[in-house]
């Protein structure tokens, strides 16, 4: 019995190592001091965080980093996607949505302003109200975190001029 798990287990790790699996890790970011010129809500404070493990510097003013992260008009959005053949909501689109600049010490545009938009659709019924509420808040939560891996991932492809080209 001990030697079929042992078996097993090896065979899992063989095939994982095999597929080319491994894990995610941190972002190599190209400067080592970062000012964020942003509002004060939870996907800059996950920002912070993540330059903070990476063991970049979190600048004060402007003046002291090498690169300015400037994150504008994050916005939550709900639409109705469909109605139900009794004319009550089926499904729900929800939209998150940040503008990202980033500039070097001397004013250079490193990432020109773009827009990073995040589209999740959920089906609703009134019967799990309390449910679905829920599930909205989490589907949120989890397009602010795609939100900052797309910051971090352009970030670490930022140059003076522009963006380079991912390998």
């Amino acid at each position: 019995m001990r030697l079929n798990t042992l078996l097993s287990f090896i065979l899992a790790a063989v095939l994982l190592a095999g597929c080319g699996f491994k894990l995610r890790g941190q972002v190599e970011l190209p400067f080592a001091s970062a000012y964020i010129d942003a509002p004060s809500n939870s996907l800059t404070e996950q920002l912070k965080r993540s330059l903070r493990a990476s063991n970049k510097t979190l600048a004060t003013k402007r003046e002291e980093a090498e690169v300015t992260i400037k994150l504008t008009n994050p916005t939550r959005g709900k639409s109705i996607l469909s109605l139900s053949g009794a004319g009550r909501v089926a499904e729900y689109r929800l939209e998150y949505k940040v503008t990202l600049s980033a500039l070097d010490a001397e004013g250079n545009e490193l990432l020109p302003e773009s827009e990073i938009m995040m589209v999740r659709d959920f089906t609703y019924s009134d019967a799990q109200i309390l449910a679905k509420e829920n599930e909205e808040g989490t589907l949120f939560q989890n397009m602010e975190q795609d939100a900052l891996r797309t910051i971090l991932i352009r970030l670490r492809f930022a140059k003076a001029g522009g963006v380079a080209k991912a390998p």
